[in-house]
């Protein structure tokens, strides 16, 4: 039998369509990348999408934390790398690491999934597929904890979007990447001019389906060395959140 490898990585070259004016990788493709390479290790170690499909389960992701110390441009190679730490709750913990050929690291990221049942919506205890997967439980790749985020006080209402067929994926709700390219299009053309977005930090709360809007409000936290902002998808008038965001905002542009 052949183990499962603790950690799993791909690589990636930047097409012209997935950088911004900047000639930054866009951060949605940079989930799409992580998710991607996510997907390919647990369908390796056996409890993937087709797999967990028999059981009427999936995998979500519930929170993550990104770190960014460097943005690759259009034609660059980076590889990404996962493995799973361990089990918290009801939470399964899993680790990235973007990197160039070179071994120079571009980037770190910290995350939460949860196993949920198709048919209650509810999250289940990974325990009975968590058995298949081998975990490097001392191998961080962010040293933070993904904690709650505090709802905003009186923020700013800056745009309206609805779940349309291009935001769907096989789980029949807005995918987690588009969330990321919601956020990217809050704000300016002056923010990306001055600044790079060094961390985020983003909490899904309630699934989207095709059809719902959500309004994304944003608020200033603090301007001293980064810039921070919060930033919500409401739903139903403000009663039910999507997601939680909270960003950093660098001034050297990297």
């Amino acid at each position: 039998m052949v183990k499962n490898p603790v950690d799993w990585e791909e690589s990636y070259v930047i097409r012209s369509y997935e950088v911004g004016f900047q000639n930054r990788l866009r951060l949605s493709t940079l989930f799409n990348m992580m998710q991607e390479t996510a997907s390919n290790h647990v369908t390796r170690c056996g409890v993937g999408l087709k797999e967990l499909k028999t059981r009427n389960e999936v995998w979500v992701l519930s929170r993550l934390m990104l770190a960014m110390d460097f943005y690759p441009g259009w034609g660059d190679e980076i590889r990404v790398k996962t493995w799973p730490r361990g089990i918290d709750r009801l939470f399964a913990l899993r680790e990235f690491q973007i990197s160039s050929p070179q071994g120079e690291v571009l980037g770190r990221a910290t995350s939460n999934w949860l196993l949920l049942d198709l048919s209650t919506r509810r999250p289940k205890r990974p325990e009975t597929v968590f058995k298949h997967m081998p975990v490097a439980p001392e191998q961080r790749a962010l040293d933070r904890n993904l904690g709650k985020l505090s709802r905003l006080a009186d923020p700013e209402e800056e745009k309206i979007v609805e779940a349309a067929y291009g935001q769907i994926d096989l789980n029949q709700h807005v995918n987690n990447a588009q969330y990321i390219g919601w956020i990217e299009d809050v704000f300016p053309f002056s923010v990306y001019r001055e600044r790079h977005l060094s961390l985020l930090q983003i909490n899904f709360l309630a699934e989207t389906r095709f059809g719902e809007k959500i309004s994304l409000c944003q608020k200033k936290i603090e301007e001293k060395e980064a810039l921070i902002y919060g930033l919500e998808g409401q739903k139903n008038g403000g009663q039910t959140l999507a997601f939680q965001a909270r960003l950093e905002w660098s001034k050297t542009p990297i």
